[in-house]
């Protein structure tokens, strides 16, 4: 069980939280473009609707979908957490689209609201494993998943090509 800073919280974001999500969002494909695959242009023509249902798709309670990390009642951070829907494969977990705004960056946030989505994923007996993906050239955040207890397993060389350049994927696991 962790401790949050005061008035910090984390906890699933609904459909009610679509315009704070989808603002938090567009910043960090404005401001980390390489980390993400989607692109700002394509998303800023997205409506709030269209983010609504997005955080509503993804939410499978008690484990499953974005997870946000409020400080002051303003959404700071999130993180997504997928199941795998075959069922050969339920005790696997993935994780995509992590971001911390940068004002709240180096406070240990982050790794509160990782360790809350462990905690989450240990109350649920199937999850083994936990997966994530990182670009190469993403050098703090493959230090700090590293820190948190992930290793690679894998890269896929040139996996990523944006702007005439390529980008290695590194694979990582997490054992629970």
């Amino acid at each position: 069980m962790i401790t949050l800073p005061p008035n910090t919280t984390i906890r699933f974001l609904n459909s009610d939280d679509a315009p704070s999500y989808q603002q938090l969002r567009l910043e960090s494909l404005q401001n980390s473009a390489n980390a993400f695959l989607s692109l700002y242009k394509n998303e800023v023509l997205l409506n709030t609707r269209t983010f609504s249902q997005h955080l509503q798709y993804s939410l499978q309670p008690p484990y499953f979908g974005y997870y946000g990390l409020f400080v002051d009642d303003k959404l700071v951070g999130y993180v997504q957490v997928c199941s795998v829907s075959f069922e050969k494969k339920q005790h696997l977990a993935e994780i995509y689209n992590v971001y911390i705004t940068p004002a709240q960056r180096r406070r240990g946030l982050a790794k509160l609201l990782f360790e809350y989505v462990f905690d989450k994923l240990k109350e649920n007996p199937e999850t083994e494993q936990i997966y994530l993906s990182c670009t190469a050239s993403n050098k703090s955040a493959l230090n700090f998943y590293k820190q948190l207890g992930f290793r690679r397993f894998a890269v896929k060389r040139q996996a990523i090509k944006w702007q005439g350049q390529y980008d290695d994927e590194i694979e990582m696991v997490k054992m629970l």
